[in-house]
C-alpha cells in the first residue's frame, strides 16, 4: 500500500510474524523485518514514476510461498532417498548430498515456471520467476544466517542458486509438454531428472533412486497448482507429497 509521503507499507513475508513495514515506494529492495529478522526481496507493483508495471502483492506472496514449497520438497525428498537407499546414503559425501539437493531445486524451479505460466499474467511473468528465485535464496540465507551468526556472507548462496536455476532452464526447457498432462515427453523429462539425481548421489543409474526422485518431483505439481489457485497465497505443506 502506497502512502502520501512516497513510501509503502508492506507485510513481513514470515507468515508467523505479519509485521507491517514502511519502505521507500517503487523500489526493489532487500527488506529485513526488525521484529522476526526475516530478510526478503520486495518487488513493487510499479516503479516509483509509474512507468513500468512490477509484481502484484498476490504474486509477490505466492512467489515467496512457492520458494517455501520448493525448499520443503527438496529437503524431504533428499531425506526419503537416503532412507530408501541406505547402501548409497552411507557412502555419500556432503558435496554429493548438496548436489542432489540442488538437482531437486533445479527441477522444481522449472516445474514452477511451467505451472506458473497457467496463472500469472504475461506482464508479470518474468518478475514472478525472479521473485521465486529471490524467495529461495532469501529463505536459504535466513536459515544459514541463524546458524552462522554475525558476519555471515550471503553472496555464495546467491551465486550458487542463480547459476543452478539458469542451468535448470537450459537443461529442462528443451522438453516441451503441458505440465498438467501425462505423456511420453513428460516421462522423458522426469527420467532425465531422476538420472541427474542418481548421478549427483554417486550412484549413476540406480533404479530405486531414479524412481523415487521421479515420484517426488512429479507429485509436487499438484501442490504447486493448489498454491497458485489459492486465494490467500497459502499452501498446505501436507499437499506436497499427497
Amino acid at each position: 500500500m502506497e502512502t502520501a509521503d512516497s513510501s509503502e507499507i508492506v507485510t513481513c513475508m514470515n507468515a508467523q510474524c505479519g509485521q507491517q513495514l514502511r519502505i521507500p515506494a517503487g523500489e526493489t529492495l532487500q527488506v529485513t523485518c526488525p521484529t522476526c529478522g526475516t530478510s526478503f526481496t520486495y518487488r513493487p507493483p510499479h516503479t516509483a514514476d509509474g512507468s513500468k508495471k512490477g509484481l502484484s502483492p498476490e504474486f509477490q506472496r505466492k512467489a515467496w510461498v512457492m520458494g517455501e514449497l520448493m525448499l520443503m520438497i527438496a529437503r524431504e525428498s533428499k531425506t526419503l532417498l537416503k532412507r530408501n537407499t541406505p547402501d548409497t546414503a552411507t557412502t555419500m559425501t556432503r558435496k554429493q548430498e548438496w548436489e542432489a539437493f540442488l538437482e531437486f531445486l533445479k527441477v522444481l524451479f522449472n516445474l514452477a515456471d511451467r505451472v506458473g505460466a497457467f496463472y500469472v499474467p504475461v506482464s508479470e511473468y518474468l518478475q514472478f520467476l525472479d521473485a521465486v528465485e529471490d524467495a529461495v535464496i532469501d529463505q536459504m540465507n535466513n536459515a544459514f544466517r541463524q546458524q552462522a551468526g554475525p558476519g555471515y556472507d550471503e553472496i555464495p548462496v546467491k551465486v550458487c542458486i542463480a547459476a543452478a536455476f539458469d542451468d535448470a532452464q537450459k537443461f529442462y526447457q528443451p522438453h516441451q509438454f503441458l505440465v498438467t498432462e501425462e505423456g511420453a515427453e513428460r516421462d522423458r523429462f522426469f527420467k532425465k531428472f531422476g538420472e541427474a539425481v542418481s548421478t549427483a548421489m554417486g550412484a549413476r543409474g540406480h533404479n530405486a533412486i531414479v524412481t523415487a526422485a521421479t515420484m517426488c518431483a512429479s507429485s509436487s505439481i499438484a501442490a504447486m497448482k493448489a498454491l497458485m489457485e489459492s486465494a490467500d497465497g497459502c499452501s498446505s505443506t501436507s499437499a506436497a507429497h499427497a
